[in-house]
């Protein structure tokens, strides 16, 4: 439920899975209070689609299996269904994440073939989810989609954003998505970056919200078990002293260039800008992988090995040992606290720097 390793397979990070998310533009047609990317109407360009096909057949070469589209909404990127269906083509696994203003079935149906997990957003009961999207009709228009999405078939689930107010809704949530057919509600607490970082400070989820939400979820788990997955992005103190290599803090005993990229890094990010970061969206740019303007992911990545990986592996053991003092809360979002680490960090020479950094 909380991200643990499945049984068997290797750690690289926290899921367990190798992806790369995608965050080809920043365009979108909502301001959502709690928007991580600062994604809008008024934002223009996009990533061109060669590029990304590029980069996704780079990343399949490197062992990387799953492609997932974020945004931005990605509905209103004009390269999605090309990407998709590159991505499919190689036999890699595909998601999409969206608001949820663009279900109708002209949309989905030219795209059935090509997204195994449909993700979408929800804030909690209607005149919340309303406001945290800053329209009247967005909740009206996720309902309108379900119908929709549930006559397709495609496989989907929804995603909220947790924050100090939205856990007491949490049951409601899971009833709502039980009954919508969906197969997965995943939270992600809410994490102080873009948009929310202006709006929503007060309501960034700590300590005793974590844990009600962690002790909320798991009782959802259990009681939905076999019908539908509640998946919270929290990390437990004892997961990661138990598997460190969750978090990227174990003592590696081969050689890094002997390693599948993927097996190294289990998750890659695509900025609308080019860039390509570890982790997560918004991660230092002192720890670039590389700028798809300037040359390839498997280019790059050989440079990123020499000296960009050793020192993500470093601030991944500092973060580690910090995390697991006694004095530390046992529970956490790490991508969240990984993310802040990096902007801490002070770099190292050689590396690629940029204003947004």
């Amino acid at each position: 439920m909380n991200g643990a390793l499945p049984t068997g397979s290797k750690a690289c990070g926290p899921t367990g899975q190798r992806i790369v998310q995608l965050h080809p533009s920043l365009r979108c047609n909502l301001c959502c209070e709690h928007c991580y990317s600062s994604s809008g109407p008024e934002v223009r360009g996009e990533l061109d689609s060669a590029t990304l096909c590029g980069l996704v057949s780079d990343a399949a070469r490197m062992g990387y299996q799953v492609v997932s589209f974020s945004g931005g909404e990605p509905f209103l990127y004009s390269g999605l269904g090309e990407v998709l269906r590159h991505a499919k083509s190689l036999g890699l696994r595909t998601t999409v994440t969206t608001n949820g203003y663009f279900l109708q079935a002209r949309r989905l149906e030219p795209l059935l073939d090509f997204i195994d997990v449909l993700a979408v957003s929800l804030d909690g009961p209607p005149e919340l989810h309303n406001r945290l999207r800053g329209s009247p009709v967005a909740f009206d228009r996720l309902c309108a989609g379900l119908k929709s999405l549930r006559g397709s078939g495609l496989y989907f689930g929804f995603i909220h954003t947790l924050t100090q107010e939205t856990w007491e809704h949490l049951a409601w949530m899971a009833e709502f998505a039980a009954a919508s057919g969906a197969r997965l509600l995943q939270l992600h607490p809410l994490e102080m970056a873009g948009r929310a970082e202006g709006r929503l400070g007060a309501l960034c989820a700590e300590g005793d919200g974590l844990a009600k939400a962690y002790l909320v979820a798991t009782a959802l788990a259990a009681k939905y078990s076999g019908t539908m997955t509640v998946q919270v992005d929290l990390l437990h103190r004892d997961q990661v002293m138990r598997v460190p290599a969750m978090v990227y803090a174990d003592e590696l005993v081969r050689a890094w260039d002997e390693s599948a990229p993927a097996d190294l890094l289990g998750l890659i990010v695509v900025e609308a800008d080019g860039a390509v970061v570890p982790i997560s969206y918004g991660f230092s740019r002192r720890y670039q992988i590389c700028s798809l303007k300037e040359q390839g992911l498997e280019q790059g990545w050989r440079d990123f090995l020499d000296q960009g990986y050793p020192e993500f592996r470093r601030l991944c053991h500092e973060l580690f040992k910090e995390l697991v003092s006694t004095n530390q809360r046992p529970l956490f979002n790490w991508h969240e606290r990984v993310v802040a680490r990096s902007h801490l960090s002070t770099g190292f020479p050689g590396t690629v720097h940029s204003p947004a950094a």
